[in-house]
């Protein structure tokens, strides 16, 4: 029973090989019997909505949609429930083995991506981490149905997005260890989601139901850890975005205005100078490539 993290599969090249599966749309209905094992295998359990708790060496873990958990090889996990709604979920299980150029290795990919060497020397056996862009699901998505195929190119195809996944739960852990010290984890998730859906109808309501939280206890953090208001930051993200489409492109003022998730140009115009202290015309003028200095 070998861990992730055994310098073997840094002495000779190893790639992940899928030995166990599933995509289940009902957990409370499909699962069959309780869990309480440990196994040779690398486990990801990835929620897709709904909510589940497991008991693991580490302690209780709790999962809410779009969160996962890494499980080591060998960690003893037990003691799997679910919350009152509806679950869903996905789970892949993999071992390395010997490489036979299916996949880059393991110990190729340490030499070149700071993030896997420096989960590597961490050892973070077990791990909860939130999904806040989806790469996981999609990952996992196109992987389990490549898993229950026959042929030597869906293993291979398996096998390289199994890499992908190893490489976007370094990723994460890496973002985890680098978040600045008192910053709360769902002001964090909330500022990525700004960031990504900034051009979308977005509200607190909205973004605290993808939290799996209340909308008055998510401002409530944004005050007590940023001292800004959820709607300031969202504005703040959307005038920089206006910016780059003011200077950068020849779009209209209303069309940015949509772009940046802003539905009247007179609203667009009004926020665009209570931020910078121009109009969108006067900004376009001034710091478009060629504008003089003065």
């Amino acid at each position: 029973m070998k861990s992730f993290f055994d310098p073997c599969y840094r002495e000779k090249d190893c790639v992940p090989v899928a030995y166990s599966w599933y995509d289940r749309a009902d957990m409370m209905k499909t699962t069959l019997e309780a869990v309480n094992h440990s196994h040779s295998l690398c486990e990801i359990m990835y929620v897709c909505e709904g909510g589940m708790s497991i008991e693991t060496e580490a302690g209780r873990v709790e999962l809410g949609r779009r969160q996962l958990v890494w499980l080591d090889a060998g960690i003893r996990h037990w003691n799997m429930s679910f919350s009152n709604e509806l679950c869903s979920m996905m789970n892949i299980e993999f071992q390395y083995e010997a490489s036979d150029d299916r996949a880059p290795s393991l110990r190729a990919i340490a030499q070149q991506d700071e993030a896997t060497r420096h989960m590597l020397e961490r050892g973070a056996r077990v791990a909860v981490l939130n999904d806040t862009d989806n790469t996981l699901f999609r990952l996992m998505k196109a992987a389990i149905p490549l898993a229950d195929g026959i042929d030597r190119d869906s293993e291979k195809l398996c096998s390289l997005l199994c890499v992908q996944m190893m490489l976007e739960i370094a990723r994460l852990l890496e973002q985890n260890q680098t978040q600045p010290s008192g910053t709360n984890r769902y002001v964090t998730e909330a500022l990525a989601i700004m960031r990504r859906d900034y051009a979308e109808p977005l509200t607190a309501a909205v973004i605290a139901h993808q939290l799996h939280i209340q909308p008055t206890y998510l401002h409530r953090l944004f005050r007590e850890h940023t001292n800004k208001t959820m709607n300031e930051h969202l504005q703040s993200i959307r005038i920089q975005q206006a910016k780059l489409l003011l200077t950068g492109t020849g779009r209209s003022l209303l069309e940015i205005a949509m772009d940046v998730g802003i539905s009247s140009q007179q609203h667009f115009s009004r926020l665009f100078r209570k931020w910078t202290g121009l109009s969108p015309q006067e900004y376009r003028k001034t710091h478009s490539p060629g504008a003089s200095a003065e």
